[in-house]
Order: structure tokens, then C-alpha cells, then sequence
């Protein structure tokens, strides 16, 4: 603590060589060193007892690049917490004794000088000029406004400790203001951001504040602006000052057309998938009433073949039936997997044998792959395994069994195979002539080389 009047103090930095300003607590300039006043080409006259926002206007010439906002929320900083502060770099041009303002940047220090009461009773302002390093880099950061722009980005710099926030014209437009509006501190602009994600922001910042080794933030948000929502992609890296203080730059990238796509094409996926299951639904209905459809059929056939009299008539009938038992198999595991695209033939054929053996006492040995195949496929597939093994057992002269094997010959070809031993005759003309029909509409190719009781046909696979 001191008890040194204001003129004390003056007194104590005038002939100091550094440049050093002396500010009360409503920021009304009571003093300067010499070197100060060399540094701003100022005299005591032209500053002492104004307002510094006042000895040192705004340059109308360069509005909202001189940041008299920032220079303020610095000071003010200062004197609510009673700690220094270091700013970045900031342009403030100084007003000319003939007129007219000279460019400069700066690197401002703001200490508090303490009362008897312990707190701040007057700030001294330490400038450091960087106008010639800054202007050295200028065709660096030209390229650089040139990169931001081509990549549709806005650049910005966020400050923690006092809030300052200060970005490029592009992010106040994104957030609805106009360049400059928004003021030099970022409370606006998170006033602005959805709740939901202004909590999440907000976490990141205490995080990168509180962690050393926190160097890269990455988040994204939604501004609300009049009923509107933008979408912002935010990119960053954290800066440390020499005392530890936390600084961070990075770069908005506007991504609401990104996020406008992606939710429509959500959606159209979700009405695809909607549509989907109803035409899965209305399928399997199709070939529940189908298979309804033709189990009412084949009851037809069963009460007109328990009044017919005469075995041969009888046999067409029962052929009859067991090509149609055939086809409602198909339809009732499509029904039944609800899977209206493909029939499982390990699982389909399996039972279709199982059926025909269980209801004629005859033992099938059945050898599947797993293989699927489409409707139009594996409807003549039964057909023909049914026909085959209708005219093996009709024909055969023991009590042999009867092999159905279906096996992968290769990536897209299988071959079906149904054989029995002790065969005494062929299969009929009207049996060979369906047998043959079904092949072909499966492109597949009948070998009968093996004898009477062997039938092979080789088919494609098509990929479903």
C-alpha cells in the first residue's frame, strides 16, 4: 500500500525511460512520463485530466479496427479484480498535433497501483510499441485473410480472464450482427448460441483454462438469430502468456447447408426405411394370401380325388397336389421369415423333404448348402426336387432311400441333385417335359448320364 498523492506518483515516473501513463479510477489520464509523451507525440497539456478514450479518440478513418472496446474492458478488468493485465496486440492510433491520425499497434501492460484501503486507486499503463513488427508480417497476414476467405472461414481470438472477444467482420455476420456491432466482449455472441450447446462451449473453455496441456479445442454449436438456426464448426489452439494467462485463436466455418443435407437425408433414409417395411409388410401378405390362396386350391383337389374311383386319375391327382404343396412351401417360408426378397434352401428344402417323407413313410436323406435364392428361383426348384422325388419313389423297386443334395459348385453356380438306387423305369413324358420347363426357367442345364435314378442340374446363382 502507498499514500501517495496523484502528484506524487506523476512525479515518481515523469523522467522514467520507459513510457508509462497514469489513469485514476474513471480512467481519467492524471500523468505520463516523458517518454510516454515522446512515444504518443503528445505534451501533458494535450492529455492530463481527459478521459483516455477521449485524449485518444477513434480514428474515423480506420472505424471498428481501432480498439478503443478492447483498451476499455481491459482497464475496467484492472480495477474490479486488482490484478495486471497484459493485452494482445491491438491497433489504437494516436491523433496528430496538425491533424490526422498516425497508425500504430501496441502490446499495452495495465498494473494497479493500490490505496490505503488496499484497492486499486490508479492504473499504470505500460504500452510497448509493435507497429513495425506488425507491419512487417502484414503481407503474411494478408495471406492468411486470403486463405480464411477462400476456405469460407472466420478467424477470431478469445480472451477468458476478461472476455474480450475479438474476431473478424465474418463472425459477427454469422451471428447476426452487423461488423463491429457485437462489442468487444463475447457475451453477446454466447447470448446468441442454443442453450444446450452454449453449456457444452462454456465446459470446453473451463477445461482449456484448467489443463496445461490442453492445446487444440474443437466443438460446434448452433447460433439462433430471429427464428433462425446456424449450424458453426469452431476450431482452435490455446495460447499461453509468459504469467500463464490463457488465450485462444482459431477459426468459424459456417456449416448449415452441411447440416441442412445431412438432416435431409435422414430423414429421406428414415421415409426409405418406412417405406421399406411397408413393402416388406405388404409382401409378406402377399404371399401369406398366396399361399392361403393356394392351400385352398389343393384342398379342391383332395375332396375331388377322395370321389374319384379310378388309380390312374387318382395318381393325376395327387401329382397335381404335390406340385402346388410345392409352391405353397416357397410362399409359406417367405410368409413366415418375412423376408420377401430370398428363400433360405437349407432351411426350405430341409422342410419340404421332411414334409413329403413324413407323409409317405419314406426316409430322404437331404445334404443343403446354405444358399438363398430369389422367389422366381426357388419356386421351379421345388417344383422339380417335389417331381423328382414323387417320380423316384413311384418307380423305384425297393425301399431305397432317396438323396436331395444341393451344393455349390462355385462363387455363382450350384447344382441339384436327387437320386435313388433300384429305379425301374424312367419318368413319365408329362413329368420330364415340367421337369425340363422348370430347368429352363433357372437357366440350368439336366444331366441324366447317371442312369434313370439320377437326375443333376447345374444352374446360376444370381446375387440378390
Amino acid at each position: 500500500m502507498h499514500t501517495l498523492s496523484a502528484t506524487d506518483l506523476v512525479a515518481l515516473v515523469q523522467g522514467m525511460p520507459q513510457p508509462y501513463l497514469i489513469l485514476n479510477t474513471n480512467l481519467v489520464i492524471v500523468g505520463a512520463s516523458n517518454a510516454y509523451l515522446v512515444l504518443t507525440d503528445r505534451t501533458l497539456e494535450d492529455i492530463v485530466g481527459r478521459p483516455i478514450l477521449e485524449a485518444f479518440p477513434e480514428n474515423p478513418d480506420a472505424a471498428g479496427t481501432v480498439e478503443q472496446g478492447p483498451l476499455e474492458v481491459s482497464l475496467r478488468h484492472v480495477l474490479a479484480t486488482g490484478n495486471p493485465h497484459e493485452m494482445a496486440v491491438i491497433q489504437y492510433d494516436i491523433p496528430q498535433p496538425g491533424g490526422g491520425f498516425v497508425q500504430k499497434f501496441w502490446t499495452p501492460v495495465h498494473t494497479p497501483v493500490a490505496g490505503a484501503d488496499g484497492k486499486p486507486a490508479f492504473i499504470i499503463q505500460s504500452p510497448m510499441d509493435v507497429t513495425e513488427s506488425v507491419l512487417k508480417t502484414r503481407e503474411a497476414d494478408a495471406r492468411l485473410r486470403i486463405a480464411l476467405h477462400a476456405a469460407d472461414l472466420a478467424s477470431w481470438e478469445y480472451e477468458p480472464e476478461t472476455d474480450l472477444w475479438r474476431r473478424s467482420g465474418a463472425v459477427d455476420v454469422m451471428f447476426g450482427f452487423e461488423p463491429g456491432e457485437g462489442g468487444p466482449v463475447a457475451a453477446p455472441f454466447f447470448a446468441k448460441m442454443h442453450p444446450d450447446d452454449l453449456k457444452r462451449v462454456r465446459e470446453t473453455v473451463v477445461s482449456v483454462v484448467s489443463s496445461p496441456d490442453h492445446t487444440v479445442m474443437n466443438f460446434d454449436y448452433r447460433i439462433i438469430d430471429s427464428g433462425t438456426v446456424r449450424h458453426v464448426a469452431s476450431r482452435g489452439e490455446v495460447l499461453r502468456t509468459s504469467t500463464g494467462k490463457v488465450r485462444m485463436i482459431g477459426v468459424l466455418m459456417d456449416v448449415t447447408a452441411d447440416r441442412e443435407r445431412e438432416a435431409a437425408l435422414s430423414s429421406a433414409l428414415e421415409e426409405k426405411s418406412q417405406l421399406v417395411a411397408q413393402k416388406d409388410l405388404l409382401l409378406a401378405e402377399v404371399n401369406h394370401r398366396v399361399k392361403n390362396s393356394l392351400q385352398l386350391v389343393v384342398s379342391t383337389l383332395r375332396l375331388q380325388a377322395r370321389r374319384v374311383e379310378d388309380p390312374t386319375v387318382a395318381e393325376a391327382f395327387d401329382r397335381a397336389i404335390s406340385r402346388v404343396h410345392a409352391i405353397i412351401s416357397v410362399h409359406e417360408g417367405l410368409y413366415r421369415d418375412r423376408n420377401s426378397l430370398a428363400v433360405n434352401m437349407a432351411e426350405h428344402l430341409t422342410k419340404l423333404c421332411r414334409d413329403i417323407a413324413s407323409a409317405e413313410g419314406d426316409q430322404i436323406e437331404i445334404e443343403v448348402d446354405e444358399v438363398a435364392l430369389a422367389t422366381e428361383r426357388a419356386i421351379p426348384v421345388s417344383v422339380i426336387v417335389s417331381e423328382l422325388i414323387y417320380d423316384l419313389r413311384r418307380h423305384r423297386v425297393g425301399n431305397d432311400r432317396i438323396q436331395v443334395a444341393l451344393k455349390r459348385s462355385s462363387s455363382d453356380q450350384c447344382v441339384l441333385s436327387v437320386t435313388a438306387d433300384g429305379i425301374s423305369s424312367l419318368s413319365s413324358e408329362l413329368s420330364e417335359r415340367l421337369i425340363a420347363s422348370m430347368a429352363a426357367q433357372i437357366d440350368g442345364t439336366i444331366s441324366g448320364e447317371s442312369g434313370p435314378g439320377s437326375w443333376t442340374i447345374v444352374f446360376p446363382v444370381e446375387a440378390l
